[in-house]
């Protein structure tokens, strides 16, 4: 059992320290992480995606999202400020700030300096609350309970939703953006069946967690509820990736060496990346892939990824800012003289390639240091040649998910995303791991 204010690893003695970290109680707490979590896997709930409103292009942001951001990010900075700071010193590495640095000049030197500010701004926020939930749970198993009662709420309301407003929770031929395959499909809360299959993914990877370290009968129901939810939103990248990871994560807990281990982990994470970029600039794995695949998803994804790089190509070094690009008046409506539907997209289905829009490929190199490589280093600083605990099972898990959908989906730097919120708290809890190693009882 793990000792209290253990969470991440931080020791009761070094919590302790000074008075403040006493003066958190747990109801507050749990009460801020439990918000923290539902407001990062979904906040915009029950979408009408009959309304053409939302086709038109989105540079203003929603007032609400900012409200609910600002206001959470508020109370931890408080909680944080009690409990200490200096908690969050191991996250002040160079590839960490090299990646804000570079960042906030992209931000600065964006064709929409105001909008990519805001986006930075919400992201910031979003960056602190993935790190905040770890220092302020006292203990794994407070952590893991705040999580699965935020997974109920997210989890019960979908179905719920689908009860009781199936207008507003399952795809229809009336939807403004609606694809043939996707009337019938449940995306519950969620905006778009593609968001609630990969949060019930994390909802799943949580659900194993909250077994593994608090309750055999919650984590199980909670795991059986997310995959019935994925399973209807018929989410094709999020029921394939989920096995994937769930069978390389495990084979860590067998290949304990550092060279398999990473040859393990970043393997399927480079044969995705060579699926999808690769068969837009190499054209005999265009061939490969277009022999294997016929789904007309990943043809027109591949229109999208086409379009991207050859915006990448117009500005290599600084890129368009932070959400600068999709979604703006320059790209729905200007700058090309055949416009098609790959202009109104929002955004390029591969994170790497959104990566480099927003910053240019130097920034794509930087991300690449700071959340692929040094993840790898802390795991086998954590764990090298040892059987997984479960703090550090499920980062590795959020960690490896985040990886292998980026070359479908867009979840880094996207403070509105579940998924890059929880890849964040992965990266981060492993860097808090390498300084605070989890105390037992």
């Amino acid at each position: 059992m793990a000792s209290a204010g253990a969470a991440t690893g931080i020791r009761v003695q070094e919590r302790q320290r000074g008075t403040a970290a006493r003066v958190v109680p747990d109801v507050l707490r749990v009460l801020l992480n439990g918000a923290v979590f539902v407001l990062l896997w979904n906040h915009i709930w029950l979408v009408d995606l009959s309304d053409r409103s939302i086709l038109a292009a989105s540079e203003e942001g929603s007032l609400l999202t900012q409200a609910l951001f600002l206001s959470t990010g508020v109370a931890m900075v408080a909680a944080i400020h009690r409990i200490g700071f200096r908690h969050l010193r191991p996250l002040v590495t160079g590839p960490l700030v090299l990646c804000a640095v570079w960042l906030s000049g992209t931000a600065l030197l964006s064709i929409e300096p105001s909008l990519s500010l805001r986006r930075l701004a919400l992201f910031a926020i979003a960056a602190l609350l993935s790190a905040g939930v770890l220092i302020v749970a006292r203990s794994p198993r407070q952590l893991a309970l705040t999580m699965a009662a935020a997974a109920l709420v997210i989890v019960l309301s979908s179905y719920f939703a689908v009860a009781l407003v199936p207008n507003l929770a399952i795809h229809s031929a009336f939807d403004v953006n609606s694809d043939p395959s996707h009337p019938g499909l449940w995306r519950g809360i969620f905006p778009q069946k593609n968001e609630a299959g990969a949060a019930m993914v994390i909802l799943v990877i949580v659900g194993l967690y909250v077994a593994r370290v608090a309750s055999r009968v919650l984590g199980w129901s909670i795991v059986l509820l997310a995959a019935g939810f994925l399973i209807a939103s018929g989410s094709k990248t999020a029921i394939l990736l989920l096995p994937v990871i769930l069978v390389i994560t495990g084979l860590c807990q067998i290949l304990t060496g550092g060279i398999m281990r990473t040859l393990l982990l970043l393997g399927p994470i480079v044969g995705f990346s060579l699926i999808s970029i690769g068969s837009v600039l190499v054209p005999s794995i265009q061939d490969a892939v277009g022999a294997l695949l016929t789904n007309a998803t990943f043809t027109g994804r591949s229109e999208i990824w086409q379009f991207a790089i050859d915006n990448i190509l117009v500005r290599p070094w600084r890129g368009w800012g932070l959400g600068a690009f999709w979604m703006t008046e320059r790209t729905m409506y200007g700058g090309s003289e055949e416009l098609t539907w790959v202009n109104t997209v929002d955004h390029a289905h591969n994170a790497y390639l959104d990566t480099a829009l927003i910053g240019g490929l130097p920034f794509l190199a930087l991300t690449v240091v700071a959340f692929v490589l040094a993840p790898v280093r802390d795991l086998q600083r954590v764990a090298g040649g040892t059987r997984l605990d479960a703090e550090t099972m499920l980062f590795l898990r959020l960690w490896f998910l985040g990886l292998v959908s980026a070359s479908f989906e867009t979840v880094l730097y996207n403070g509105n995303n579940a998924t890059c919120c929880m890849f964040m708290m992965a990266v981060f809890g492993l860097r808090l791991r390498t300084r605070y190693p989890i105390a037992r009882d």
